[in-house]
């Protein structure tokens, strides 16, 4: 079908497949051979040749190789323009010419979006350890910014000061760094086009603060900073999208009305403490948003504040993913949230493993074994709203049980309920075939709603 096809446009058709995609096409033909050579998308990522489970030896000779593969690719590279360029190598300090030359590579070639990562494989995400920059953003890359609208920078020194040439900037990236709040200010500042702004593992923040007025700011992606302080206000930006992976702090969201998705993760939190205030707060801050995702910690502390029911004014949440183990400390939290969203359309339980507080405390003395069979005040959701009911890793667990029989037992309005059954081997033995069972029983309980179909994946 391709035969026919000058080799300008293959490159076309080429430029619209990941690098990875793109460099398979050689096989195709003779005619696709060296098609990929001259891609617009480029990734030079040390993963694809350097296995972490070999010893280290072996390694060094991979990331030679892979980095002689760099080398070849550039020399050879004939196209003027590229669209983005990837590097990822967890050892710049070893090739230092060849990583400035690879830089210099894309900015030559006025890259559009340049994804520079130098972070090792081997930090953890839930450490507070801090780690030093393995690379420092060369000069180059500010003299030729214009052009670039993302950028990513992880573990590479830069200089806030300097932004002012990133004046195209859509979307910035920034991780395994030591950033401080003044220099956050400083890229807003000289990034007035920025609708997406990411940082993660950032240390030496003293908080987080957004007020400037006039940002597109859009997107904001907090994932595991560390904060001296737990607190964020944010004043101007009209989010459409919002995420926060940390501790429990203090927030401030000023008039969110455009809020379309939000994501709160809390695990980093050690130990339980009675600030279900703050989250009360938080919520109502984002009452906008469609679809919302918390977590176990979440719904195990939103339950301490002053009402420990639920909302006094409902959430606009649609769609509402839970990120649980479907332990009884989360009882009241799955409570709460669902009576906090009367206009619930979807329900996701993606169960997995999850920091469980031993010094829990529940608002309200209860016996779990009942919790869910009681004639409590059902909410309003589950009764008329709730239609779709996902439930991602399902083992069977009697807690899962209960919680799902609950469900079929008062959704009237349920048409589906999807039980993509987990993979994971138990304790005790359980494979997927052990799980299957269990979901059979799932298919015999009470149903409240006569067009609601089940589904095992």
């Amino acid at each position: 079908m391709f035969s026919n096809l000058p080799s300008s446009l293959l490159i076309i058709i080429a430029s619209f497949l990941s690098f990875k995609e793109a460099a398979r096409t050689c096989i195709l033909s003779k005619q696709w051979l060296d098609i990929w050579r001259e891609a617009a998308n480029i990734d030079f990522d040390e993963n694809n040749f350097v296995k972490l489970d070999e010893s280290e030896e072996n390694q060094k000779v991979q990331r030679e190789v892979f980095i002689n593969f760099a080398r070849q690719f550039i020399e050879n590279h004939s196209q003027q323009v590229i669209e983005t360029l990837g590097l990822r190598c967890s050892k710049p300090g070893i090739f230092p010419v060849d990583m400035q030359n690879i830089v210099m590579f894309a900015t030559s070639r006025n890259v559009r979006g340049l994804r520079l990562d130098f972070s090792d494989p081997a930090w953890r995400e839930d450490e507070i350890m801090n780690h030093e920059a393995g690379f420092e953003l060369p000069s180059h890359v500010y003299e030729h910014g214009q052009a670039l609208e993302s950028l990513k920078l992880f573990s590479c020194r830069f200089d806030a000061s300097k932004f002012t040439n990133f004046s195209a900037i859509k979307s910035l990236s920034l991780g395994w760094i030591n950033i401080n709040i003044g220099s956050i200010v400083v890229i807003l500042e000289s990034c007035p086009l920025l609708e997406s702004l990411r940082l993660k593992k950032c240390w030496n923040l003293e908080h987080f603060e957004v007020s400037r007025p006039g940002l597109r700011l859009q997107n904001l992606v907090l994932d595991k900073c560390d904060f001296r302080d737990e607190w964020l206000f944010i004043e101007g930006p009209k989010f459409q999208f919002f995420k926060y992976s940390g501790k429990v702090g203090q927030f401030h969201l000023e008039n969110q009305r455009e809020m379309v998705e939000a994501e709160l993760d809390f695990g980093m939190q050690s130990e339980f403490e009675e600030v279900g205030v703050f989250l009360y707060d938080l919520l109502q801050e984002l009452f906008a948003a469609r679809i919302l995702t918390v977590c176990s910690v979440f719904l195990q502390i939103i339950p301490s504040g002053d009402e420990p029911l639920g909302l006094q004014a409902p959430l606009n949440v649609r769609n509402l993913i839970l990120k649980t183990a479907l332990h009884s400390n989360e009882y009241w939290g799955i409570k709460f949230m669902l009576r906090s969203c009367p206009r619930l359309e979807m329900l996701t339980i993606d169960i997995g493993p999850a920091r469980i507080f031993p010094d829990y405390e529940p608002p309200y003395p209860f016996d779990p074994e009942k919790f869910w069979s009681r004639n409590f005040q059902v909410e309003l959701s589950v009764t008329t709203t709730l239609r779709v009911v996902n439930v991602k890793g399902f083992k069977g667990t009697r807690n899962e049980l209960y919680v799902l029989r609950y469900l079929l037992h008062f959704g009237r309005a349920m048409e589906e309920l999807n039980l993509y059954v987990s993979n994971e081997g138990g304790d005790n033995g359980e494979n997927r075939e052990f799980y299957m069972g269990r979901a059979q029983k799932v298919l015999g309980f009470y149903k409240a709603s006569r067009n609601v179909c089940m589904s095992v994946l």
